[in-house]
């Protein structure tokens, strides 16, 4: 469920949750009413409230004015240019709203439009929990916004902006749900009926392709159907198509091992309570393309947007007897050709990764790809759980994308791609293995493997094992919201 947005000139509805944004410091809240001026200025003088950034003063139980909580936040001086804190901090006024069961928002605004479309995103977010498999109880407990309304000027600009906004969010809410979805609900065939229902949804704009397991084995994606193998259920390689008007291909690929038991190297079982998790690129991918779907923007730098998803369990054989599951030391053979010796199945999603880049470069064309995966533990080791850790074949690419990065909140820390690292990965009965023959290093070894199945494309890989999902927070959606703005807003790479 998620809230109606409306936008108001005045709105005085006196059970309301006010939220007002200060841009200008102490004692200058010109975007509060008179009638409430004096009393935001006292409880400011009283905190030393200043707005600053994450500065924020609640005012509860205003009965005098008929309002029962207003918030004033605080952006600082630079809130204009700093978007991200601008959602983040709506998310907070959000969440202190359904803390406090407020069922109706009024968020009042200036009539400048930049920052509009955050503050919607920041209203959806914050107002997101997935409660999908909770009972009725649970959820009377934390109820969700009604109305949202936007205290603004209605003018075509602005409506446009919370249209946008509206979209971005969702798609990014879509990237949560699907993450936060267990495996028994959400396998393959799962992610294929999501990838039509936006073909659908986009009246033409997308086109999705289904290839099926024996059309891979056609192709000769040895590498993602050896992970496929050990479950019963079917795999699937997704493919999503959106035109724009520029020169240039661009995919999007996401690792959707939509669970990751291990296979034969089978996990411990704390490990494996999160392996849903291990579609966050495949998410990100499917949030992307529903926001294409419904936004329709016009893309000037690329010719051609592609989603690539390469969708399939890791499992142990669902029938022993038939010894389906890929057994340490098996070889593999890649589209492009490239053997790999598989030492351990629990390092499966570099094999499906090396399938659709290889796909996404020799078949599609495409002439810049990211991938994105939950791809290793070490990267979590190296950066923690907030930062995904990036890898780029191309510094002037990924300089670029982390503009947009910047302002969607993705985070990240560029890593090296140092090659000599690539001798752990030889065989000596296969072109490559699939672990390296030492301990250290292993997000750098896993994106030199990857980088073997990219030959010209501009690439960045993106390990997102830490801030894909969190226990305490869920899914994250990372990676949709930045590769978003870079598709609409990057004008030259």
């Amino acid at each position: 469920m998620k809230p109606a947005i409306h936008i108001k000139e005045i709105y005085t509805n006196p059970t309301s949750f006010h939220i007002y944004y200060s841009h200008t410091g102490k004692n200058k809240y010109r975007d509060i009413p008179q009638e409430l001026l004096r009393l935001v200025e006292l409880k400011a003088e009283n905190y030393e409230f200043s707005a600053k950034k994450n500065e924020y003063i609640n005012l509860e139980r205003v009965s005098e004015k008929g309002i029962e909580h207003i918030v004033v936040l605080g952006i600082g001086e630079e809130a204009v240019q700093d978007l991200n804190a601008l959602r983040n901090q709506t998310m907070m006024a959000i969440q202190l709203a359904r803390k406090v069961k407020a069922k109706e928002i009024a968020v009042h605004i200036t009539n400048h439009t930049k920052g509009i479309q955050q503050i919607i995103e920041g209203i959806y977010m914050g107002d997101y929990s997935f409660d999908m498999f909770k009972g009725k109880e649970s959820q009377k407990k934390h109820p969700h916004i009604n109305n949202v309304y936007i205290v603004t000027s209605e003018t075509t600009e602005i409506k446009k902006l919370i249209t946008k906004g509206t979209n971005s969010a969702t798609a990014l809410l879509l990237a949560r749900d699907l993450v936060n979805t267990p495996a028994s609900h959400l396998h393959p065939e799962v992610l294929v009926e999501y990838a039509r229902e936006i073909e659908k949804k986009s009246k033409g704009a997308i086109t999705v392709t289904i290839l099926d397991e024996n059309e891979c084995r056609k192709l000769g994606m040895g590498a993602f159907l050896g992970v496929a193998q050990g479950s019963e259920r079917k795999p699937a390689f997704i493919i999503l198509h959106y035109k724009g008007n520029g020169n240039k291909k661009f995919a999007f690929v996401g690792k959707s091992i939509t669970f990751d038991s291990g296979g034969l190297s089978l996990k411990p079982g704390d490990s494996m309570m999160d392996m849903k998790i291990d579609m966050a690129g495949g998410a990100a991918v499917l949030g992307v393309f529903d926001y294409l779907a419904s936004e329709k923007p016009q893309i000037s730098t690329f010719s051609d947007v592609y989603g690539v998803l390469p969708a399939c369990e890791n499992m142990p054989s669902g029938n022993a007897m038939k010894g389906n599951a890929m057994k340490p030391g098996d070889i593999v053979t890649a589209l492009n050709g490239k053997t790999i010796e598989v030492l351990n199945t629990d390092a499966e999603g570099r094999l499906a990764l090396a399938d659709a880049l290889v796909y996404a470069e020799t078949v599609l064309k495409a002439d810049y790809i990211i991938d994105m995966a939950t791809l290793t533990g070490a990267c979590m080791v190296a950066l923690g759980n907030d930062l995904a850790g990036m890898f780029s074949s191309d510094d002037e690419f990924e300089k670029k994308y982390s503009v947009f990065a910047i302002q969607a909140g993705d985070d990240y820390w560029r890593m090296p791609l140092h090659s000599a690292y690539l001798t752990h990965m030889k065989s000596t009965i296969a072109d490559l293995k699939n672990i390296s023959s030492v301990r250290y290093g292993g997000a750098i070894t896993a994106a030199i493997f990857l980088k073997e199945f990219v030959k010209k494309a501009k690439w960045m890989h993106i390990d997102i094992a830490g801030p894909a999902h969190s226990s305490k927070n869920g899914a994250s959606g990372w990676g949709v919201l930045s590769v978003i703005y870079f598709l609409e807003q990057v004008t030259k790479v």
